[in-house]
């Protein structure tokens, strides 16, 4: 058989045979490339990329710890890669989410007055009450939805009471920490942040703020100088900054997942961190499929909430699945691992959410 030509590869410069470079794998043409040749190579790298996309998505949905096994087995080109996979549904899932899922507007810290029209059509058995216990019903909303208590209602009538400018009250006896008597005090009294500073450097170590209550403790004593508008500013600022950050935090979040799973199976010396890695980035890539087609396709469809549901019981049930097919421990074994890894997490998730709002109000 004749032997077949060998050529320079215009890619590496390395000396190969035949259609495909055998060092970058980049095809070979002996001409200039065609636009038809152009056409064609998008074509096939799109329906390469189709075709394993779709290989792999209904193994992860529906068949847990599968595509782990197989990819720790060494069969790899077959299937998405793993960090690809997890950057484009994490990609896809918070881009609907930010999109069509009215977070910043969902949460109540801060943002514009609803106009009583947008009031009366939110809550529409108000509208049937007579015009005075309908105004007694508003006003006790409003007061529900200040976060007052009746407590702050009366502090705030006796404050009004002394000598005290109807500016400042507005703004500044509106704001209250619940269960912090102490930064209630410093609100009231109109404490500068400096004067806060300067009272924690006379205190005793043991006394002074931490780290995180003084930077909050600064940043509430800023916003009552500010006033309600200051208030709001910050609020809504704290609010998208934190939602936004939550992709990064789900990133450092991988890692420590894979992380527990080795302290878990540390006495299985046949899996490295990376086999727990992957199980990681497949498991959390799973989470933002099924929610996109849960949340955003199915429940949309239906006007239901019915497919949420299952599919969040399903991320529970395909994790444990997922850890008894690949590390083949007995059931009691897998579940109390589970349920010990399910503990562990949350504590780690709720650490970072409190460094997320920490870290957002501190860069803001």
């Amino acid at each position: 058989m004749s032997k077949k030509p060998k050529h320079e590869c215009r890619n590496c410069s390395s000396e190969s045979e035949g259609q495909f470079c055998s060092f970058c794998g980049q095809r070979y043409h002996a001409h200039k490339e065609s636009f038809n040749e152009l056409v064609y190579e998008f074509a096939s790298d799109f329906t390469h990329f189709d075709s394993r996309f779709f290989k792999t998505l209904l193994p992860l949905l529906f068949s847990p710890g599968k595509l782990t096994k197989s990819y720790n087995d060494g069969k790899q080109r077959s299937q998405f890669h793993p960090i690809r996979l997890y950057l484009f549904s994490s990609f896809l899932y918070f881009l609907l989410l930010f999109a069509f899922g009215n977070l910043e507007k969902s949460v109540a810290l801060g943002g514009k007055p609803q106009s009583e029209t947008e009031k009366n059509t939110e809550n529409p058995k108000v509208n049937m009450l007579p015009d005075g216990i309908r105004q007694e019903a508003e006003n006790a909303e409003k007061l529900l939805n200040t976060g007052m208590s009746i407590a702050d209602t009366a502090r705030a009538s006796n404050l009004q009471n002394a000598n005290k400018s109807s500016t400042d009250q507005d703004s500044n006896l509106d704001f209250h920490v619940s269960g912090n008597p102490y930064i209630d005090s410093l609100l009231t009294q109109n404490v500068s942040p400096q004067q806060y500073l300067d009272q924690q450097e006379t205190l005793v170590e043991t006394r002074k703020a931490g780290y995180i209550e003084r930077i909050f403790t600064l940043r509430l004593l800023k916003l009552n100088e500010e006033g309600n508008k200051g208030k709001t500013e910050f609020f809504q600022k704290l609010t998208s900054t934190f939602f936004h950050n939550i992709p990064k935090m789900l990133f450092i979040l991988l890692p420590v997942f894979a992380l527990l799973l080795k302290l878990l199976y540390v006495r299985r010396k046949q899996f490295y961190f990376v086999d727990h890695a992957v199980l990681s980035l497949h498991y959390f890539s799973f989470i933002f499929l099924i929610l996109i087609f849960s949340v955003f396709v199915l429940d949309k469809i239906f006007g239901t909430s019915f497919f949420t549901q299952i599919s969040v019981l399903w991320i529970f049930v395909y994790l444990l699945i997922a850890m008894k097919k690949l590390y083949g421990q007995s059931w009691t074994k897998t579940t109390l691992k589970f349920l010990a890894l399910g503990f562990l997490f949350t504590i780690t998730v709720i650490f970072t959410m409190f460094v997320n709002i920490a870290w957002s109000a501190f860069m803001m």
